[in-house]
């Protein structure tokens, strides 16, 4: 038995702060103001300034592909020209992970004083060794030396979006070579890089992951080895994982067990407005020409969730522009007039761009809507980009207050590695709209979507996401309550511990030792 005495946010709906916790055996076992004498003696935790939270979740990120940027990429998003671009790509090249591909994350023609992307030829000036890729922030876009282009297989040389000219992909020939390129990372590479990955979660008190895994590995090994991992995590650890596999082959999920199925990639309906290739209703204010794309047919994806319906599986759609938006609550409408069930908690990832008429549709169907609200604020895709060439829609992109009041479940995520995933980053874009302060949430709102909202988008809100007695004791101690913290200062918060099941979060756990666990012990859920 454990006491915690201090600011205790409970992230309910009532909105509590107790002075108490007591846990016992991982379990809440009481929460209030009066401490009932039959908990005195046990040990207590003074939180002094510190709060006490539920630990937070991550309703959307693409695990394994940002544990590797983490362990066994590199990140330039730091860079400010090409110069230092270059030395990045040098540095890594001679003391990094020594994979086929140089590969990093992070480019961006907003942040580096050329004000455009990095081309193959000025790559191979840099570094013509080894086959260089370099993923830009958006996470649709990219850019390769020579020796990767010529590295790349036929078929992608052939695909919408292929550039070899220039060096850049975007399109289905981004993810074409990212598939491609993720796939020759060695198995072990990729182990260690996950188990690392969760520690590096754990840091920022995150213990729920919503992982959209499937990324070109052969066999779709990286949804087994997370899979397996991800078990092996929750027995060791008690630490939660919930895969989304990216696919639109309905038996793939089903094979492996998975209750639900989607994320980005293949199941990506749209672009992005960094390739200025999300799909909108009316053109983009900078291209009259341009109304972005959508990657299927409108039956297409009616087909696809019509069957992931009758499977019984969640669903998870990527879609950005509001014509994707469209698209996607077309289809689910259709697969619940085909197949109807109650609380099947289908979710649209992003929604940047969505009408009004969007938002009823999506508070009638009970779809929860998952948003990267830390990316609003980020440098790399800049204000003024987006009102260039979205221009007055702008106004009204990402309305988060006007999500919530329709009572429209909303959950926060990082989309990692696009952003990191650092909850109070994501809390502080929702905070802080940037183009329209009225879609600006409360610190309470915004806390809500980072531990209650994930829980309840993976059907865990009965024992996660709020401090309330009888769930389970997974919570996080920050270094200030952020109820007192000004909203434009709580990316500055810090997790100071993760406890899981009420215990301390342990790092390095072995490759072995996960593996053996992974697949020996009783089937976890995931």
């Amino acid at each position: 038995m454990h006491i915690y005495e201090g600011a205790i946010v409970a992230c309910d709906s009532a909105g509590s702060v107790n002075r108490y916790l007591v846990e016992d055996k991982g379990r809440i076992l009481f929460t209030g103001d009066e401490l009932p004498q039959s908990y005195e003696g046990a040990p207590v935790t003074d939180l002094g300034a510190r709060a006490l939270l539920p630990a937070f979740g991550d309703g959307h990120l693409h695990f394994s592909s940002w544990a590797l940027v983490t362990e066994a990429f590199f990140d330039v998003r730091e860079a400010q020209n090409f110069e230092e671009l270059g030395e990045m790509i040098l540095a890594f090249a001679e003391d990094g992970a020594k994979t086929k591909v140089v590969t990093a994350f992070g480019a961006s023609k907003h942040s580096v004083a050329e004000k455009r992307l990095i081309t193959r030829e000025e790559l191979d000036a840099i570094y013509s060794d080894r086959p260089v890729y370099i993923i830009c922030y958006d996470g649709h876009s990219s850019i390769g030396n020579t020796k990767l282009m010529e590295f790349l297989p036929d078929k992608i040389k052939a695909m919408r979006g292929f550039d070899g000219d220039r060096g850049h992909l975007f399109q289905e020939a981004y993810f074409g070579a990212t598939d491609f390129v993720s796939g020759t990372v060695p198995p072990l590479m990729l182990i260690r890089s996950i188990l690392k990955g969760y520690d590096h979660l754990a840091q920022y008190g995150v213990g729920l992951i919503h992982a959209a895994e499937g990324i070109g590995f052969p066999r779709d090994m990286d949804v087994t080895l997370v899979s397996l991992l991800a078990r092996a995590m929750a027995k060791k650890r008690d630490y939660q994982t919930r895969i989304f596999f990216q696919t639109m082959a309905v038996n793939k999920a089903l094979k492996r067990k998975l209750p639900r199925i989607g994320g980005c990639f293949a199941t990506a309906l749209d672009g992005c407005f960094g390739v200025v290739d999300a799909a909108l209703v009316e053109p983009y204010s900078n291209d009259p020409k341009n109304k972005g794309i959508l990657f299927y047919e409108d039956q297409e994806v009616k087909d696809f969730a019509t069957a992931a319906q009758r499977a019984g599986l969640q669903i998870s759609m990527h879609a950005i522009g509001d014509a994707a938006v469209e698209q996607a609550l077309t289809a689910l409408e259709t697969a619940q007039s085909d197949c109807p069930r109650d609380d099947t908690r289908h979710i649209i990832i992003h929604a940047c761009l969505l009408s009004d008429q969007s938002l009823d549709r999506a508070a009638a169907l009970g779809v929860g809507i998952t948003s990267q609200a830390g990316f609003l604020i980020s440098p790399l895709e800049p204000p003024q980009y987006l009102e260039e060439i979205l221009g007055d829609r702008v106004d009204r992109s990402s309305p988060f207050h006007s999500i919530v009041d329709r009572g429209i479940h909303f959950s926060g995520g990082s989309d990692a590695p696009v952003a990191p995933p650092n909850p109070f980053l994501g809390m502080q874009g929702l905070c802080n709209h940037p183009y329209d302060p009225g879609q600006s949430l409360t610190i309470e709102q915004a806390l809500r979507a980072y531990t209650h909202e994930v829980a309840w988008m993976s059907f865990d809100e009965q024992d996660r996401g709020t401090l309330e007695k009888g769930k389970i004791a997974d919570m996080v101690i920050v270094d200030k309550n952020p109820l007192d913290t000004d909203v434009t200062q709580l990316s500055g918060l810090k997790a100071e511990q993760l406890l899981v099941a009420g215990k301390p979060y342990q790092p390095a756990m072995g490759v072995g030792g996960a593996i053996w666990s992974g697949l020996t012990g009783k089937r976890m859920k995931i």
